[in-house]
């Protein structure tokens, strides 16, 4: 657990103990924060992360808030002789103490031997108790804001509680070191046992007698050491200078400041000057000890444009923006961005200030058309938006992705617009573009003028692809039979089913797929027709006659380039 940590744990005992008003109660987390804190080296409350700086602050405002106990009279914290002697008390009720005096005029016990007295205890007054608990705790609050680095709060506290400040240790070893007990009062060791004579080593040969190593043990000869050449005579050290104490600070925050700033500690001075609300002083003091980071949020607190966009300039450069744009500082943060050329940052500013008209400008100008276009439509521009979109649909189409550029003018009603974008694809995948766009009425145009042209120039194949597009099975395959494309007509007739079965048999026993020959024959209960599949070969080695495809099929060419990148821009156009 680390420091920070500590204190906020005894943050919440020192708040129970707060609950209960128990000045003794609250010395205890007190002192463990004090060693907590010094541990951290703290040279101001700003040190410290958000949440333990929060906490502390909280908690230690409301210790010194507390009422301050009544002091009691002179006199009252002592009690009378005659107290103990009264009748209310018993004799036995006091133990008896080893070593005490026997009271004046008491006779001795029977026996000869003198009476051992005890001595009467002093009686506790609770209000004395309390009233110097109370001061004890202001004392220690004191102490838990002077290790904070805060010496306003810290000097409040000790006048609060009427007592001097003491000086605190330069290291917290030394406070440990203090709260030991004095090396009187430790128990003594105990003698050192005599650990008798070392027994002898044996007949152990002496060093240069002894065998020498095997083959696989021997050391190799090292070479010999050059001498080193001797060492000059060190030049005597001059004696350290000793350190200056730290004078004590007085007056006002701002003689304090001029204080700081005379020793040279300029960041402590600027973070007095912050504290407050002296923004100028302070980011001079900060520029000047080398914290620039602090002297640009002191000119942007203070508002001082001019530093602020000189300090931009130092920090690196990935560095800029997020800062900027931590401290709020949107004006220069455009400024930067402006600089750099970087508009769709510019634009997303703008968007966070709703500004969508300038926020569409400068996505236009990097280039971002889709996110262009939505801005115009939040602006409500419907004449740039269309306009962009326009820009859009150019870009798409120039990249191959009809379908996506499409897609943009359906979604606006453009359906006319739309079909021209799809027309110079490849009437089959221009039909089932127009399909998958909700374009039907347009996609049977297109098919049925298709169909009249294969007629007119005589292609059964594709008059036979454009009927099976169109939905009419029975004459596509029909015609595919009449091409020569019994393949082609097989998997219609099959689907077709009930009367096209044995159609569908006796094509698959003519192409000699013995398989599908088979299955057909068996689900029509032929016989015969099973009988004469088993006969078939079970993989023919040519395909059979009319299984070719014709040289006027042309509904079945190969996609065009122009049609994968279609394919592929589709997907990026959602």
């Amino acid at each position: 657990m680390g420091p920070g940590q500590r204190v906020i744990a005894e943050l919440s005992v020192l708040e129970k103990a707060l609950s209960k008003n128990d000045f003794s109660a609250e010395k205890g987390p007190l002192e463990a924060i004090v060693r907590s804190l010094r541990t951290m080296n703290l040279k101001s409350l700003e040190d410290l992360d958000l949440n333990t700086r929060g906490r502390l602050i909280t908690t230690l405002l409301r210790v010194q808030r507390q009422t301050k106990p009544a002091l009691p009279e002179a006199g009252a914290e002592a009690a009378a002789p005659e107290a103990g002697a009264s009748t209310e008390a018993a004799p036995a009720e006091a133990p008896a103490s080893e070593g005490a005096a026997p009271a004046e005029g008491a006779a001795p016990a029977e026996g000869g031997a003198p009476a051992e007295a005890a001595p009467a205890k002093p009686a506790v007054d609770p209000a004395k108790e309390k009233y110097d608990g109370w001061v004890d705790v202001m004392s220690l609050v004191g102490r838990v804001w002077r290790a904070a680095g805060d010496a306003d709060r810290s000097q409040a506290a000790f006048a609060l509680s009427g007592r001097e400040p003491a000086p605190e240790p330069s290291a917290p070893a030394r406070e440990e070191r203090a709260e030991r007990p004095p090396r009187g009062d430790r128990p003594e060791r105990g003698e050192r046992r005599d650990r008798g004579e070392r027994p002898e080593r044996g007949d152990r040969p002496p060093r240069g007698e002894r065998p020498e190593r095997g083959a696989a043990g021997e050391r190799r000869e090292r070479p010999p050491r050059g001498e080193r050449p001797e060492r000059g005579e060190r030049p005597p050290r001059g004696e350290r200078p000793e350190r200056a104490p730290m004078p004590e600070l007085t007056g006002d925050w701002k003689e304090q400041a001029t204080q700081l700033e005379g020793m040279g500690r300029t960041r402590d001075a600027a973070r007095l000057h912050e504290r407050n609300n002296s923004f100028t002083d302070a980011t001079r003091l900060f520029e000047a000890g080398g914290d620039l980071k602090s002297a640009l949020r002191t000119a942007l607190s203070g508002q001082d444009n001019d530093a602020a966009r000189r300090l931009v300039g130092t920090l690196p450069a990935d560095q800029i923006g997020p800062t900027l744009e931590k401290a709020g500082a949107y004006e220069l943060l455009m400024e930067h961005y402006v600089a750099k050329a970087d508009f769709e940052n510019v634009a997303r500013l703008y968007e966070r200030a709703r500004q969508f008209d300038q926020a569409a400008l400068a996505y236009e100008r990097a280039n971002k058309l889709t996110l262009a276009r939505k801005a115009y439509e939040r602006a409500r521009d419907l004449a740039s938006a269309n306009r962009i979109r326009g820009l859009e649909v150019k870009a798409l189409v120039e990249r191959g992705d009809r379908l996506g550029a499409a897609t943009l003018l359906v979604a606006v009603g453009q359906r006319r617009e739309a079909v021209e974008v799809l027309s110079p694809l490849p009437p089959p995948k221009a039909f089932h573009f127009m399909q998958r766009l909700t374009l039907e009425d347009e996609a049977k145009e297109l098919a049925k003028r298709e169909l009249a042209r294969a007629e007119q120039e005589q292609k059964p194949a594709g008059r036979a692809r454009w009927l099976e597009l169109l939905g009419d099975l029975t004459a596509a395959a029909e015609t595919w039979t009449q091409a020569g494309r019994k393949d082609k007509a097989l998997p219609l007739y099959e689907k077709l089913g009930g009367e096209h079965l044995p159609r569908a048999a006796q094509i698959a026993e003519e192409l000699q797929q013995r398989d599908k020959a088979i299955a057909l024959y068996t689900q029509l209960n032929d016989s015969a027709g099973v009988e004469r599949a088993k006969a078939l070969p079970e993989a023919p080695a040519t395909p059979p006659e009319g299984s070719k495809p014709d040289a006027g099929d042309d509904s079945e060419s190969g996609a065009s380039p122009a049609e994968n990148a279609s394919s592929a821009g589709e997907q990026e156009s959602q």
